[in-house]
């Protein structure tokens, strides 16, 4: 299977609406400053905390954890199921935050106004119990 009878017609396309080289070029650097602008939100890191503000996270536009800080008073004051229901609260938050900032990002090299209100994730469940005792068995290790 070839390309070029595609190629072909999209060269005949492109010539019936009267696009010329130079415009077409300009589209694609166009195309090309949007798909960066996208990727440069992608890679950025964001930053979300839990109610409290004792759980921070990072996580980039794409979604991937960077870092976890816990405060000594997450660690003091909450007991396992609570810290890691704080984590997961960050987590979401970083990522919302990511996904707020990739949609007016969108929004704005599209020409279209960004959504008033982006939906919230939808709540995942997470029995934090197995990261919890990870947690308490790295801190008896550590003592």
């Amino acid at each position: 299977m070839s390309d070029v009878p595609a190629f072909e017609r999209a060269a005949r396309e492109a010539e019936r609406a009267a696009l010329s080289s130079g415009s077409l070029r300009a589209m694609t650097e166009q195309l090309n400053g949007v798909l960066a602008r996208i990727t440069e939100a992608q890679e950025t890191v964001y930053e979300g905390t839990d109610d409290t503000g004792t759980v921070v996270v990072r996580a980039t536009g794409a979604g991937r954890v960077e870092d976890v800080y816990l405060s000594p008073q997450a660690v003091r004051d909450l007991d396992a199921q609570a810290l890691g229901a704080a984590c997961v609260t960050a987590v979401g938050d970083a990522r919302m935050r990511a996904a707020q900032a990739l949609t007016a990002t969108i929004a704005e090299v599209s020409g279209q106004s960004a959504p008033v209100d982006v939906p919230a994730p939808v709540p995942q469940t997470y029995d934090p119990a197995p990261a919890a005792e990870a947690l308490r068995t790295a801190a008896r290790r550590a003592r």
